[in-house]
């Protein structure tokens, strides 16, 4: 059971009426939602995304904003950016490196935030098993249909998610 609407792969040029897009906040190759390892993001729970298999372990911020909240060890971010859109970042790494030890940089004690800026980097050794990144759109059930138009990104540089115009 799928509880929010997909966000389906479709390329940038063919996309109607975009107006916003996201930036990616991890670098690696784009999977829908629905492959996540985690119920409650998979179904859609949370509300509509997608996922990342990370090439790197550095996440930066999708948007200009303010964090509101940071939870599990920073790995995972809540996000309103200043036109109002709710987003959440999350990080799933195996439980053995998700402690702050492994990380080399967080956005622990900011509120604001710029678009591309560094919410952590984690020191995880190339042989563990991929680690999945995922970005949410919270508060989107009024938005038009969201779409991500590139199925490899890079953090900071790349759309991840496009929203386009009802």
């Amino acid at each position: 059971m799928q509880f929010s609407p997909v966000i389906a792969y479709t390329p940038i040029n063919a996309i109607p009426n975009p107006f916003m897009h996201l930036a990616s906040p991890f670098s690696g190759k784009v999977l829908p939602l629905s492959s996540h390892p985690e119920p409650l993001f998979a179904q859609g729970m949370l509300g509509r995304g997608v996922c990342v298999q990370l090439s790197s372990c550095k996440v930066v911020s999708p948007v200009h904003g303010t964090i509101e909240q940071i939870n599990r060890h920073g790995t995972e971010y809540i996000i309103t950016a200043q036109n109002g859109l709710k987003v959440l970042v999350n990080i799933l790494i195996p439980a053995e490196y998700s402690s702050t030890q492994y990380q080399t940089a967080n956005a622990f004690g900011k509120t604001d935030i710029q678009q591309g800026d560094i919410l952590a980097y984690f020191d995880i050794p190339n042989s563990v098993t991929p680690t999945m990144g995922s970005l949410v759109l919270i508060n989107a059930e009024k938005l038009g249909p969201c779409y991500h138009p590139l199925k490899q990104v890079s953090a900071g540089q790349d759309p991840l998610i496009t929203l386009t115009k009802t």
